[in-house]
Protein backbone atom coordinates (compact mmCIF):
# COMPACT_ATOMS: atom_id res chain seq x y z
CA UNK A 1 0.00 0.00 0.00
CA UNK A 2 0.87 3.71 -0.98
CA UNK A 3 1.40 5.49 2.31
CA UNK A 4 -0.69 8.30 0.18
CA UNK A 5 -4.01 5.37 0.75
CA UNK A 6 -3.36 4.76 4.41
CA UNK A 7 -3.62 8.61 4.97
CA UNK A 8 -7.08 8.41 2.78
CA UNK A 9 -8.45 5.45 4.88
CA UNK A 10 -7.85 7.23 8.40
CA UNK A 11 -9.59 9.83 6.72
CA UNK A 12 -12.34 7.95 5.91
CA UNK A 13 -12.30 6.45 9.83
CA UNK A 14 -12.13 9.39 11.13
CA UNK A 15 -15.37 10.11 8.35
CA UNK A 16 -17.26 7.32 9.59
CA UNK A 17 -16.19 7.85 13.16
CA UNK A 18 -17.71 11.29 13.23
CA UNK A 19 -20.88 10.02 11.36
CA UNK A 20 -21.89 6.64 13.37
CA UNK A 21 -19.97 7.42 17.05
CA UNK A 22 -17.56 5.81 18.61
CA UNK A 23 -17.44 2.03 17.06
CA UNK A 24 -18.82 -0.78 14.89
CA UNK A 25 -22.06 -3.07 16.96
CA UNK A 26 -20.65 -5.47 19.73
CA UNK A 27 -20.37 -8.87 19.40
CA UNK A 28 -23.01 -11.47 19.85
CA UNK A 29 -21.56 -12.44 23.16
CA UNK A 30 -21.54 -9.03 24.24
CA UNK A 31 -25.00 -9.12 23.24
CA UNK A 32 -25.65 -11.77 25.09
CA UNK A 33 -24.18 -11.22 27.94
CA UNK A 34 -25.88 -7.51 27.99
CA UNK A 35 -29.09 -9.05 28.22
CA UNK A 36 -27.98 -12.06 30.44
CA UNK A 37 -29.37 -14.27 27.57
CA UNK A 38 -30.98 -13.47 24.00
CA UNK A 39 -31.97 -9.84 23.23
CA UNK A 40 -35.51 -8.99 23.71
CA UNK A 41 -37.08 -9.60 20.11
CA UNK A 42 -40.28 -7.52 20.81
CA UNK A 43 -40.41 -4.26 22.27
CA UNK A 44 -41.63 -0.43 22.96
CA UNK A 45 -40.80 1.18 19.65
CA UNK A 46 -37.18 3.38 19.28
CA UNK A 47 -35.88 0.58 21.62
CA UNK A 48 -34.53 -1.95 19.13
CA UNK A 49 -31.42 -2.76 18.87
CA UNK A 50 -29.72 -1.74 15.74
CA UNK A 51 -28.53 -4.49 12.98
CA UNK A 52 -26.49 -4.82 9.87
CA UNK A 53 -25.77 -1.31 8.53
CA UNK A 54 -25.28 0.54 12.01
CA UNK A 55 -21.82 0.64 12.69
CA UNK A 56 -18.74 1.56 10.63
CA UNK A 57 -18.57 -0.03 7.63
CA UNK A 58 -15.63 -2.52 6.97
CA UNK A 59 -12.39 -0.57 5.99
CA UNK A 60 -13.55 1.74 8.86
CA UNK A 61 -13.62 -0.89 11.29
CA UNK A 62 -10.25 -2.35 10.52
CA UNK A 63 -8.28 0.73 10.84
CA UNK A 64 -10.20 1.36 14.44
CA UNK A 65 -8.96 -2.20 14.81
CA UNK A 66 -5.42 -1.26 14.07
CA UNK A 67 -5.05 2.01 16.15
CA UNK A 68 -5.87 -0.26 19.07
CA UNK A 69 -3.82 -2.78 18.54
CA UNK A 70 -1.56 0.24 18.03
CA UNK A 71 -2.53 1.67 21.19
CA UNK A 72 -1.77 -1.64 23.21
CA UNK A 73 1.55 -2.42 21.72
CA UNK A 74 4.16 -0.25 23.55
CA UNK A 75 4.47 3.38 24.74
CA UNK A 76 5.59 4.18 21.08
CA UNK A 77 2.03 2.57 19.68
CA UNK A 78 0.04 4.61 22.61
CA UNK A 79 1.80 7.92 21.16
CA UNK A 80 1.22 6.55 17.19
CA UNK A 81 -2.65 5.72 18.98
CA UNK A 82 -2.85 9.31 20.08
CA UNK A 83 -1.36 10.85 17.22
CA UNK A 84 -3.90 9.22 14.94
CA UNK A 85 -6.84 10.27 16.88
CA UNK A 86 -5.85 13.95 17.19
CA UNK A 87 -4.66 14.33 13.39
CA UNK A 88 -7.87 12.12 12.07
CA UNK A 89 -10.86 12.64 14.54
CA UNK A 90 -10.21 16.10 15.99
CA UNK A 91 -8.35 17.06 13.37
CA UNK A 92 -6.71 19.14 15.34
CA UNK A 93 -3.58 21.75 13.93
CA UNK A 94 -0.42 20.74 13.42
CA UNK A 95 0.89 22.34 16.51
CA UNK A 96 -1.54 20.75 19.21
CA UNK A 97 -0.72 17.28 17.69
CA UNK A 98 3.10 18.01 18.00
CA UNK A 99 1.80 18.66 21.61
CA UNK A 100 -0.02 16.22 22.44
CA UNK A 101 2.78 13.53 21.62
CA UNK A 102 5.22 15.54 23.10
CA UNK A 103 7.09 16.83 20.46
CA UNK A 104 9.50 20.52 20.76
CA UNK A 105 7.36 23.15 18.87
CA UNK A 106 9.76 23.47 15.94
CA UNK A 107 10.26 19.72 15.50
CA UNK A 108 7.94 19.66 12.19
CA UNK A 109 10.68 17.15 10.61
CA UNK A 110 10.41 14.92 13.30
CA UNK A 111 6.16 15.57 13.27
CA UNK A 112 6.37 14.55 9.82
CA UNK A 113 8.54 11.31 10.76
CA UNK A 114 5.80 9.97 12.90
CA UNK A 115 3.01 10.98 10.96
CA UNK A 116 5.04 8.63 8.40
CA UNK A 117 5.73 5.67 10.89
CA UNK A 118 2.05 6.31 11.97
CA UNK A 119 1.11 5.32 8.52
CA UNK A 120 3.50 2.53 8.29
CA UNK A 121 2.33 0.53 11.24
CA UNK A 122 -1.01 1.03 10.27
CA UNK A 123 -0.51 -0.57 6.82
CA UNK A 124 1.39 -3.77 8.71
CA UNK A 125 -1.37 -4.12 10.53
CA UNK A 126 -3.82 -4.06 8.07
CA UNK A 127 -1.48 -6.23 6.00
CA UNK A 128 -1.18 -8.86 8.85
CA UNK A 129 -5.28 -9.15 9.64
CA UNK A 130 -5.74 -9.58 5.93
CA UNK A 131 -3.04 -12.66 5.69
CA UNK A 132 -3.97 -15.84 5.39
CA UNK A 133 -4.76 -17.12 8.55
CA UNK A 134 -7.38 -14.15 8.71
CA UNK A 135 -9.18 -15.96 5.88
CA UNK A 136 -10.76 -18.80 7.14
CA UNK A 137 -12.92 -18.27 10.54
CA UNK A 138 -12.54 -22.54 10.36
CA UNK A 139 -9.93 -24.77 10.26
CA UNK A 140 -10.97 -27.74 8.91
CA UNK A 141 -8.08 -29.84 8.58
CA UNK A 142 -7.64 -29.61 12.75
CA UNK A 143 -11.15 -30.39 13.11
CA UNK A 144 -10.98 -33.47 10.87
CA UNK A 145 -8.64 -34.66 13.10
CA UNK A 146 -10.40 -34.39 16.38
CA UNK A 147 -12.88 -35.58 14.70
CA UNK A 148 -10.92 -38.97 13.81
CA UNK A 149 -8.98 -38.89 17.28
CA UNK A 150 -12.14 -39.01 19.00
CA UNK A 151 -13.89 -41.68 16.73
CA UNK A 152 -10.77 -44.14 17.31
CA UNK A 153 -11.82 -43.56 21.08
Amino acid sequence: MILSDIDQLMIHWAEQRAQLGQSSLGSQMGSIMEWKGAAPRGAAAGSRILIAGAGLDHAAAEVEAAVAELERRDKRGEVLARLATFRYLHGATIREQMREVGLAEHAERTYWNWVKALHLQVSRILVSRIGPNRSNTVRRVGMRRACAEGASK
